[in-house]
Protein backbone atom coordinates (compact mmCIF):
# COMPACT_ATOMS: atom_id res chain seq x y z
CA UNK A 1 0.00 0.00 0.00
CA UNK A 2 1.37 3.41 -0.99
CA UNK A 3 0.04 6.38 0.95
CA UNK A 4 0.86 9.60 2.78
CA UNK A 5 -1.43 11.12 5.39
CA UNK A 6 0.81 13.98 6.53
CA UNK A 7 0.67 16.48 3.67
CA UNK A 8 0.86 20.28 3.66
CA UNK A 9 -0.27 22.47 0.75
CA UNK A 10 -0.16 26.20 0.13
CA UNK A 11 -3.13 26.63 2.47
CA UNK A 12 -0.61 26.41 5.33
CA UNK A 13 3.18 26.07 5.05
CA UNK A 14 3.29 23.76 2.03
CA UNK A 15 4.55 24.93 -1.33
CA UNK A 16 1.95 24.14 -3.98
CA UNK A 17 -1.77 23.66 -4.61
CA UNK A 18 -3.53 20.55 -3.34
CA UNK A 19 -4.10 19.28 -6.86
CA UNK A 20 -0.35 19.23 -7.57
CA UNK A 21 0.08 16.71 -4.74
CA UNK A 22 -2.85 14.63 -6.00
CA UNK A 23 -1.46 14.45 -9.54
CA UNK A 24 1.99 13.53 -8.22
CA UNK A 25 0.55 10.84 -5.94
CA UNK A 26 -1.43 9.30 -8.80
CA UNK A 27 1.68 9.33 -10.98
CA UNK A 28 3.56 7.43 -8.28
CA UNK A 29 0.85 4.82 -7.96
CA UNK A 30 -0.43 5.88 -4.55
CA UNK A 31 -3.50 4.15 -3.17
CA UNK A 32 -4.36 6.99 -0.77
CA UNK A 33 -3.42 10.56 0.06
CA UNK A 34 -4.51 12.57 3.07
CA UNK A 35 -4.20 16.34 3.49
CA UNK A 36 -3.31 17.53 6.98
CA UNK A 37 -2.99 21.30 6.96
CA UNK A 38 -1.92 22.97 10.21
CA UNK A 39 -5.07 23.93 12.09
CA UNK A 40 -5.88 27.64 12.48
CA UNK A 41 -4.48 29.29 15.61
CA UNK A 42 -5.56 32.55 17.26
CA UNK A 43 -2.10 34.12 17.01
CA UNK A 44 -0.49 35.43 13.84
CA UNK A 45 1.97 32.99 12.26
CA UNK A 46 3.18 31.95 8.83
CA UNK A 47 2.62 28.21 9.06
CA UNK A 48 -1.01 27.48 9.97
CA UNK A 49 -4.17 27.82 7.86
CA UNK A 50 -5.67 31.27 8.29
CA UNK A 51 -9.14 31.06 9.85
CA UNK A 52 -10.65 32.92 6.89
CA UNK A 53 -9.17 30.34 4.49
CA UNK A 54 -10.28 27.27 6.42
CA UNK A 55 -13.62 26.87 4.57
CA UNK A 56 -11.73 27.07 1.26
CA UNK A 57 -9.31 24.35 2.43
CA UNK A 58 -12.23 22.05 3.26
CA UNK A 59 -14.06 22.82 0.00
CA UNK A 60 -10.93 22.30 -2.14
CA UNK A 61 -10.30 18.87 -0.66
CA UNK A 62 -13.94 17.84 -1.07
CA UNK A 63 -13.83 18.91 -4.73
CA UNK A 64 -10.64 16.93 -5.39
CA UNK A 65 -12.03 13.86 -3.62
CA UNK A 66 -14.94 13.87 -6.08
CA UNK A 67 -12.87 14.79 -9.14
CA UNK A 68 -10.28 12.04 -8.64
CA UNK A 69 -12.49 9.44 -6.97
CA UNK A 70 -11.77 6.80 -9.65
CA UNK A 71 -7.99 7.22 -9.45
CA UNK A 72 -7.07 7.60 -5.78
CA UNK A 73 -8.65 7.67 -2.32
CA UNK A 74 -8.34 11.20 -0.92
CA UNK A 75 -8.95 12.15 2.70
CA UNK A 76 -9.55 15.44 4.45
CA UNK A 77 -7.55 15.81 7.63
CA UNK A 78 -5.93 18.36 9.90
CA UNK A 79 -2.73 18.47 11.89
CA UNK A 80 -4.10 20.06 15.03
CA UNK A 81 -1.73 21.81 17.39
CA UNK A 82 -2.26 21.34 21.09
CA UNK A 83 -1.21 24.38 23.12
CA UNK A 84 -3.02 24.58 26.48
CA UNK A 85 -4.66 27.95 26.99
CA UNK A 86 -4.14 28.98 23.36
CA UNK A 87 -5.36 26.40 20.85
CA UNK A 88 -8.96 25.27 20.44
CA UNK A 89 -10.03 21.81 21.53
CA UNK A 90 -9.91 19.30 18.70
CA UNK A 91 -13.68 18.84 18.89
CA UNK A 92 -14.11 22.46 17.81
CA UNK A 93 -12.63 21.61 14.40
CA UNK A 94 -14.66 18.44 13.98
CA UNK A 95 -18.13 19.87 14.63
CA UNK A 96 -19.94 20.42 11.37
CA UNK A 97 -16.82 19.76 9.28
CA UNK A 98 -16.40 16.46 7.40
CA UNK A 99 -12.90 15.70 8.69
CA UNK A 100 -11.82 12.14 7.94
CA UNK A 101 -9.03 12.13 10.51
CA UNK A 102 -6.71 14.35 12.50
CA UNK A 103 -3.08 14.27 13.57
CA UNK A 104 -2.43 15.59 17.06
CA UNK A 105 0.91 17.35 17.37
CA UNK A 106 2.90 19.50 19.75
CA UNK A 107 5.10 22.12 18.09
CA UNK A 108 4.97 24.77 20.83
CA UNK A 109 5.50 23.96 24.51
CA UNK A 110 3.84 26.30 26.98
CA UNK A 111 5.63 27.09 30.23
CA UNK A 112 3.31 26.74 33.22
CA UNK A 113 5.55 29.12 35.16
CA UNK A 114 5.48 32.17 32.88
CA UNK A 115 3.21 31.33 29.91
CA UNK A 116 5.99 31.71 27.33
CA UNK A 117 6.09 29.34 24.38
CA UNK A 118 9.05 27.18 23.42
CA UNK A 119 9.03 26.29 19.69
CA UNK A 120 10.57 22.87 19.17
CA UNK A 121 10.19 23.25 15.39
CA UNK A 122 11.19 26.01 13.00
CA UNK A 123 14.52 27.86 13.00
CA UNK A 124 17.05 26.56 15.52
CA UNK A 125 17.68 30.04 16.90
CA UNK A 126 13.99 30.23 17.90
CA UNK A 127 14.33 26.84 19.61
CA UNK A 128 17.25 28.08 21.70
CA UNK A 129 15.79 31.52 22.40
CA UNK A 130 12.49 29.96 23.44
CA UNK A 131 14.22 27.46 25.71
CA UNK A 132 15.86 30.32 27.58
CA UNK A 133 12.76 32.52 27.73
CA UNK A 134 10.24 29.82 28.69
CA UNK A 135 12.36 27.55 30.87
CA UNK A 136 15.44 29.57 31.80
CA UNK A 137 17.57 27.26 29.68
CA UNK A 138 16.67 24.22 31.82
CA UNK A 139 16.41 21.55 29.13
CA UNK A 140 15.24 18.78 31.46
CA UNK A 141 12.36 20.93 32.72
CA UNK A 142 11.51 21.90 29.14
CA UNK A 143 11.55 18.32 27.82
CA UNK A 144 9.45 17.20 30.79
CA UNK A 145 6.91 19.91 29.90
CA UNK A 146 6.86 18.72 26.27
CA UNK A 147 5.96 15.18 27.28
CA UNK A 148 3.44 16.34 29.89
CA UNK A 149 1.72 18.46 27.23
CA UNK A 150 1.79 15.55 24.78
CA UNK A 151 0.24 13.20 27.35
CA UNK A 152 -2.44 15.75 28.16
CA UNK A 153 -3.22 16.03 24.44
CA UNK A 154 -3.58 12.27 24.00
CA UNK A 155 -5.70 11.91 27.13
CA UNK A 156 -8.08 14.81 26.43
CA UNK A 157 -8.33 15.26 22.65
CA UNK A 158 -9.86 12.99 19.96
CA UNK A 159 -7.28 12.03 17.34
CA UNK A 160 -6.45 9.14 15.07
CA UNK A 161 -2.68 9.76 14.78
CA UNK A 162 -0.03 11.33 16.99
CA UNK A 163 2.51 13.28 14.96
CA UNK A 164 6.31 13.04 15.38
CA UNK A 165 5.94 12.19 19.07
CA UNK A 166 9.61 12.70 20.04
CA UNK A 167 10.33 15.72 17.85
CA UNK A 168 11.65 17.51 20.94
CA UNK A 169 14.99 15.79 20.18
CA UNK A 170 15.36 17.40 16.71
CA UNK A 171 17.94 20.03 17.64
CA UNK A 172 19.44 18.03 20.49
CA UNK A 173 22.17 16.07 18.65
CA UNK A 174 23.15 14.55 21.98
CA UNK A 175 24.34 17.94 23.23
CA UNK A 176 21.52 19.09 25.51
CA UNK A 177 20.19 15.84 26.94
CA UNK A 178 20.74 12.09 26.68
CA UNK A 179 17.78 10.14 25.33
CA UNK A 180 19.18 7.02 27.00
CA UNK A 181 18.92 8.39 30.54
CA UNK A 182 16.26 6.97 32.84
CA UNK A 183 14.38 10.24 33.31
CA UNK A 184 13.94 10.65 29.54
CA UNK A 185 12.98 7.02 28.93
CA UNK A 186 10.40 7.25 31.70
CA UNK A 187 8.79 10.29 30.06
CA UNK A 188 8.56 8.48 26.72
CA UNK A 189 7.14 5.43 28.48
CA UNK A 190 4.38 7.47 30.09
CA UNK A 191 3.40 8.96 26.74
CA UNK A 192 3.37 5.56 25.04
CA UNK A 193 1.20 4.15 27.83
CA UNK A 194 -1.37 6.87 27.09
CA UNK A 195 -1.11 6.27 23.34
CA UNK A 196 -1.68 2.53 23.82
CA UNK A 197 -4.61 3.10 26.17
CA UNK A 198 -6.32 5.50 23.76
CA UNK A 199 -5.73 3.38 20.63
CA UNK A 200 -3.87 6.12 18.75
CA UNK A 201 -1.67 5.37 15.72
CA UNK A 202 1.99 6.43 15.99
CA UNK A 203 3.38 7.89 12.80
CA UNK A 204 6.95 7.30 11.74
CA UNK A 205 7.74 10.78 10.43
CA UNK A 206 10.61 10.88 7.93
CA UNK A 207 10.90 14.65 7.38
CA UNK A 208 13.65 15.33 9.90
CA UNK A 209 15.95 12.83 8.19
CA UNK A 210 15.46 13.89 4.57
CA UNK A 211 15.79 17.59 5.47
CA UNK A 212 19.05 16.84 7.32
CA UNK A 213 17.85 18.15 10.69
CA UNK A 214 18.25 14.81 12.46
CA UNK A 215 19.75 11.37 11.89
CA UNK A 216 16.74 9.55 13.34
CA UNK A 217 13.11 9.32 12.41
CA UNK A 218 10.40 10.60 14.75
CA UNK A 219 10.14 8.44 16.77
CA UNK A 220 13.53 6.74 17.04
CA UNK A 221 14.08 3.01 16.56
CA UNK A 222 14.20 2.45 20.32
CA UNK A 223 10.81 4.09 20.82
CA UNK A 224 9.38 2.09 17.93
CA UNK A 225 10.59 -1.07 19.65
CA UNK A 226 8.54 -0.05 22.68
CA UNK A 227 5.53 0.54 20.41
CA UNK A 228 5.85 -3.02 19.10
CA UNK A 229 6.03 -4.38 22.65
CA UNK A 230 2.92 -2.42 23.65
CA UNK A 231 0.95 -3.38 20.54
CA UNK A 232 0.72 0.24 19.32
CA UNK A 233 -0.06 0.46 15.58
CA UNK A 234 2.28 2.49 13.37
CA UNK A 235 2.25 4.10 9.95
CA UNK A 236 4.88 5.94 7.88
CA UNK A 237 4.36 9.55 6.77
CA UNK A 238 6.76 11.86 4.95
CA UNK A 239 5.28 15.12 6.29
CA UNK A 240 5.44 16.43 2.72
CA UNK A 241 5.55 20.19 2.10
CA UNK A 242 6.13 19.72 -1.65
CA UNK A 243 4.88 17.00 -4.04
CA UNK A 244 8.45 15.81 -4.56
CA UNK A 245 8.60 14.87 -0.87
CA UNK A 246 5.64 12.47 -0.83
CA UNK A 247 7.80 9.34 -0.85
CA UNK A 248 11.04 10.57 0.70
CA UNK A 249 12.61 8.00 3.05
CA UNK A 250 9.39 6.01 3.25
CA UNK A 251 10.93 2.79 1.88
CA UNK A 252 13.82 3.13 4.33
CA UNK A 253 11.45 3.69 7.25
CA UNK A 254 9.41 0.63 6.31
CA UNK A 255 12.62 -1.42 6.14
CA UNK A 256 13.42 -0.25 9.67
CA UNK A 257 9.98 -1.31 10.87
CA UNK A 258 10.52 -4.77 9.40
CA UNK A 259 13.90 -5.01 11.15
CA UNK A 260 12.27 -4.07 14.46
CA UNK A 261 9.64 -6.76 14.02
CA UNK A 262 6.56 -5.00 12.69
CA UNK A 263 4.58 -6.92 10.09
CA UNK A 264 1.99 -4.32 9.12
CA UNK A 265 1.19 -0.63 9.01
CA UNK A 266 -2.15 0.89 9.92
CA UNK A 267 -3.75 4.04 8.54
CA UNK A 268 -7.05 5.39 9.92
CA UNK A 269 -8.79 3.51 7.09
CA UNK A 270 -6.82 0.35 6.32
CA UNK A 271 -4.25 -2.10 7.62
CA UNK A 272 -1.71 -3.62 5.24
CA UNK A 273 1.41 -5.79 5.37
CA UNK A 274 4.67 -3.90 5.18
CA UNK A 275 6.04 -4.52 1.71
CA UNK A 276 8.40 -2.99 -0.79
CA UNK A 277 7.19 0.59 -1.03
CA UNK A 278 8.55 1.52 -4.45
Amino acid sequence: MKYNFHTHSYYDDGRLAMEDYVVEAIGRGFDALGFSGHSPLPDENVWSIKAAMFPDYVAACKRLKHQYRDQIDLFLGLEIDYIPGLSDDFDAFRKGIPLDYCIGSVHMVRSAANGHLWPIDGPEEHFREGLEKAFGGDIRRAVTAFYAQSIEMVETQPMEIIGHLDKVKMYNRGELFDTGEDWYRQLVGRLLASVARRGVIVEVNTRGVYTGKTDEYFPSAGVLGQCLHLGIPVMVNSDAHHPDELSLHVAEAEALLLDIGFKEVKTPFATAPIGKYS
